[in-house]
């Protein structure tokens, strides 16, 4: 597996968040984050709201990415858009770090300027990425996913009851 690629993009430095809210929004290109050996990241774009006090900071991201995925069913890569948002509420004071898959709470180390939502992207684009990943030419144009059909060929199509393997045969009769 390769190392996450943190970009600097990503980045934001403490000093420059002004008091109360404010918006940032990132553009990554491909080479700006990894994801994993079979989902290509091809680019995203990251909208960032910060909600600064004297107390914590609270960030919201929503992040529209574009992947290539292989296709379970053909091996075939094909593209696949995924939006996801996140919610991070960093605090300069001890405090007990929790994470889900909706939002993080997070410590401030003392003196560190700058926070690092690289991760949190990371992490949510590959959360929307489908788990059973099917090449769109597999569903018809309702959206609903077409089944295999079992296709024989040559002069044997014609399956004939009195034409079987006496193998099957004798595992038949074991039932």
């Amino acid at each position: 597996m390769g190392a996450i690629v943190e970009t600097d993009k990503l980045i934001f430095n403490l000093q420059e968040l002004q008091n109360g809210a404010s918006h940032r929004q990132a553009v990554l290109e491909q080479d700006d984050l990894f994801l994993e050996e079979d989902i290509r990241f091809l680019g995203a774009v990251v909208k960032v709201d910060f909600y600064k006090t004297n107390h914590f900071i609270e960030v919201k991201l929503k992040v529209d990415a574009q992947t290539e995925l292989i296709c379970d069913r053909s091996l075939n890569p094909f593209s696949e858009d995924v939006s996801g948002s996140y919610h991070i509420l960093f605090e300069p004071n001890p405090v007990e770090e929790s994470e889900t898959d909706k939002g993080a709470v997070k410590r401030i180390p003392h003196g560190d300027m700058q926070i690092n939502i690289s991760h949190e992207v990371r992490d949510t684009i590959l959360l929307k990425v489908p788990i059973k990943k099917i090449h769109p030419d597999f569903f018809d144009s309702e959206g609903n996913l077409i089944e295999f059909k079992t296709k024989n060929f040559g002069e044997d199509a014609v399956f004939d009851e009195d034409n079987i393997d006496p193998r099957w045969a004798a595992l038949k009769k074991l039932k």
